[in-house]
């Protein structure tokens, strides 16, 4: 009877609520509604000046307890706010979740979070997480939620107000040079590193990070702290998928619709023929990259050197962070050697992982979207690769198996000298698969000869394939060129692939593409020769694994003067944004002209 009375307690209460919404949802929106959106974004505020205290500085013992009551208040607040916004809201509440349901998922994990506190708290420790580690990990993950509440907000808010179209160019070389200002300030913080680390260091890291190089002056594994490194871990990030695809993604998915000009700005970045496309593409991108990143680091774990001894937290650590750091073809390793330790250098099984994370990241975003659409769509008879797909998986395969016949025979009793003939065919073809912008390497490159280091020069220029997180000037560009010059020989004046005509435009923009590269490559070359003290094939391979953002090095970068590494830092930059979209961002575009002048051929070659 208890029961029964309770619940038809609940019910009367539902039903006066329901009668009396109207009058309090009219008083919530005149008087209440502007006052707690004042508060939302003082706290967004403060939020991630809590955020900034806790990661990068080092504040009194007696502040904590202010602190945890800061983010516990933060937190009731944004709870509060958003259960008023659910029932007062103007539209059906079916609706309403629906376009909002990112807060409701964060809503969701901040109630469970305090209802099975206790019990998480009992596992972390079972992990040998201390007491202090595991009130850091909840406050930051109060924080983060918050600040990503707040995000959802922003995006919803600039739907309201759209901008005119800018020009992607512009704004992919942008959304870089904002991201290495943000990576600066917080590598400068007092908790993000070991001592005093030079500003020119920081900069040359940061810039090498969001670049996805891999080229580093000193050593993040002992210089940089846990927070350092973070830092460091989300530059490879956002560098790898590239900061507009990720804000566009988030874009799209927090308002559970794109704005028109959003997925204009996202069919361009792309290279899609269509919109919705374009919006599709976006997703799987950032989808399959969590879900690829995720497997990997899971693989390493299973397969991580026994005779590499760190606690369970560290190992799951260093598989997270090697994985997106492989799949980002960053090249960047916690360990001083990076895979050339003894330990991992052994490890054939991670490193066999490593080796797919480096080719499913330098394969590109689009033909991966096509190959998963393949596989889980095998009886689809509508599907056609793309002609983009079908060169890439050309090049790449002739690429590796160029990369690997040449270093196994020309490095057989160099390099390779001491190991076994299983591990020598392995090695091989591991470096094969790093030259491509990997960056990982299992030996000194140091005591590679010659002709070797030559054929790295041209592996490391082609690097990856378009809209992937690899560099180079693209496995494309490079077999539309060499298409090119065979068309020119047999005399024919269209190329055509697989029953396709090649757009000029296309073909203008490879032959562009290859001559500014070169460009920068040789005047990076004549820069350092003016600077360096150091031999010549040094130097040249420095320029072109930070042009191709390979990461690969010689042992030059952490004796570079001050100008050398400013250079570096602008070669890497330009390697990644492309040097053919940076000076169209720089340029002005010209106007189109209704006439056209007589033709007259000059003569070249």
């Amino acid at each position: 009877m208890k029961i029964k009375r309770f619940f038809v307690f609940l019910f009367r209460i539902f039903e006066f609520f329901q009668l009396k919404r109207f009058e309090i949802r009219k008083l919530y929106m005149e008087h209440l509604r502007f006052i707690g959106r004042m508060f939302y974004i003082f706290f967004g505020f403060l939020s991630v000046a809590i955020l900034i205290l806790d990661f990068g500085f080092f504040y009194p013992e007696e502040w904590k307890g202010s602190v945890t009551l800061s983010i516990r208040i933060l937190v009731g607040f944004f709870i509060g706010y958003e259960t008023l916004h659910i029932l007062f809201t103007e539209k059906k509440w079916r609706d309403y979740l629906k376009l909002h349901k990112i807060e409701l998922i964060i809503l969701l994990m901040l109630g469970l979070e305090v209802v099975y506190e206790k019990n998480i708290i009992s596992i972390l420790k079972s992990y040998h997480i201390s007491g202090e580690d595991t009130t850091l990990i909840f406050l930051s993950a109060n924080q983060i939620l918050f600040l990503f509440s707040n995000l959802a907000h922003f995006f919803r808010l600039s739907k309201k107000r759209e901008s005119k179209k800018l020009n992607p160019s512009i704004v992919f070389v942008g959304s870089f040079a904002f991201i290495i200002s943000l990576g600066v300030c917080f590598l400068h913080f007092p908790k993000s590193s070991f001592g005093t680390v030079n500003t020119i260091d920081i900069v040359f890291t940061t810039i090498s990070a969001t670049c996805v190089t891999g080229l580093s002056t000193i050593d993040i594994g002992t210089q940089f702290t846990l927070t350092g490194q973070l830092v460091i871990l989300l530059l490879i990030q956002v560098g790898g998928l590239g900061l507009m695809t990720l804000t566009s993604f988030f874009s799209i998915f927090l308002t559970g619709k794109g704005s028109v000009s959003d997925t204009l700005m996202v069919k361009d970045l792309l290279s899609q023929e269509t919109m919705g496309r374009a919006k599709e593409t976006l997703k799987q991108i950032t989808l399959q990259t969590l879900i690829i990143e995720f497997v990997g680091a899971i693989l390493l774990f299973y397969n991580f050197p026994k005779n590499f001894p760190v606690s369970f937290p560290e190992k799951i650590y260093y598989s997270v962070f090697h994985s997106i750091s492989a799949f980002c073809n960053a090249g960047f390793s916690l360990m001083p050697n990076g895979m050339a330790t003894e330990a991992f250098r052994d490890a054939e099984g991670f490193l066999t992982i490593l080796m797919f994370l480096i080719v499913f990241g330098s394969l590109g975003f689009p033909v991966l979207y096509q190959i998963r659409t393949r596989i889980f769509h095998p009886k689809d008879h509508k599907f056609r690769w793309s002609l983009t797909s079908k060169l890439v998986f050309r090049m790449s395969a002739l690429l590796l198996i160029f990369g690997w016949i040449s270093h196994l025979f020309l490095e057989w009793n160099i390099s390779l000298k001491g190991f076994s003939v299983g591990e020598k065919i392995f090695h091989s073809l591991f470096y094969s698969v790093t030259t491509r912008s990997g960056g990982l390497h299992t030996f000194d490159l140091g005591l590679m000869g010659h002709p070797m280091t030559f054929i790295t020069f041209f592996l490391m220029w082609v690097g990856g394939s378009p809209v992937s997180t690899g560099g180079g000037i693209k496995t494309t560009t490079f077999a539309i060129s060499l298409l090119n010059i065979i068309n020119q020989i047999r005399g024919k004046d269209r190329m055509e692939i697989d029953h396709r005509t090649i757009a000029d435009s296309t073909i203008a923009r490879a032959s562009a593409t290859i001559v500014l590269s070169l460009f920068v490559i040789f005047v990076s070359i004549f820069c350092l020769l003016l600077t360096e003290n150091a031999h010549f094939i040094d130097l040249c391979f420095e320029v072109v694994s930070a042009f191709s953002t390979t990461g690969l090095s010689r042992g030059l970068t952490p004796h570079l003067t001050d100008f050398g590494k400013i250079l570096i830092c602008i070669v890497m930059f330009v390697g990644r944004v492309g040097i053919l979209t940076l000076l169209i961002a720089l340029s002005k575009k010209a106007d189109h002209t209704a006439y056209e002048y007589p033709k007259e051929y000059v003569v070249v070659g």
